[in-house]
């Protein structure tokens, strides 16, 4: 049996899911009891932190959404194309031009050693250009289960791994 404020996330994720017209919705309501099972507090934050950052991981490996051919990202080569005299690091935006050298949790084979959702959200003008932004509150997993003070606290650290965001979500909570 649910608590009344557990089923009342349920119900309000339910409701977004179907306004936004959600083709996978009893899917993603499996999920949602899944979260819901966790009674510790730390343990539902921590596994719906998991499950987002494996969502945008995936989100931007499958659709490959900063289009890296050759190792390049689509708005460096863009700028290549253009003629812009940029070095033209490989890395997209993992790439620090401040420090010139890669972020230090980025793996060889690509992707990230860590998990961090500020990371994994991030996307440069010349994507926002192109509408593709990520936002909390777009997100299902987050947009009733953590409260506005956490979402932001999550979207503006960077660089930092899952134990030390765990320990600012709770302080938050």
């Amino acid at each position: 049996m649910r608590s009344k404020k557990d089923q009342k996330l349920y119900d309000k994720t339910k409701r977004y899911l179907e306004k936004i017209g959600d083709p996978k919705l009893d899917e993603r309501m499996k999920v949602i009891d899944l979260v819901l099972e966790k009674t510790d507090k730390e343990e539902r934050y921590s596994y719906l932190y998991d499950l987002i950052c494996d969502y945008l991981d995936n989100e931007f490996k499958e659709k490959n959404i900063c289009g890296f051919c050759h190792d390049l990202c689509k708005r460096r080569r863009n700028m290549m194309e253009r003629g812009i005299k940029k070095n033209t690091y490989i890395n997209g935006c993992c790439h620090s031009y401040l420090e010139n050298a890669d972020c230090p949790y980025l793996k060889a084979s690509g992707g990230c050693k860590i998990k961090n959702i500020a990371c994994k959200t991030y996307t440069c003008f010349y994507l926002k250009k192109q509408g593709i932004r990520y936002s909390l509150n777009k997100i299902y997993l987050s947009r009733y289960f953590f409260n506005t003070r956490q979402k932001f606290y999550m979207k503006n650290t960077y660089f930092v791994d899952k134990p030390v965001i765990m320990q600012g979500i709770m302080k938050r909570g």
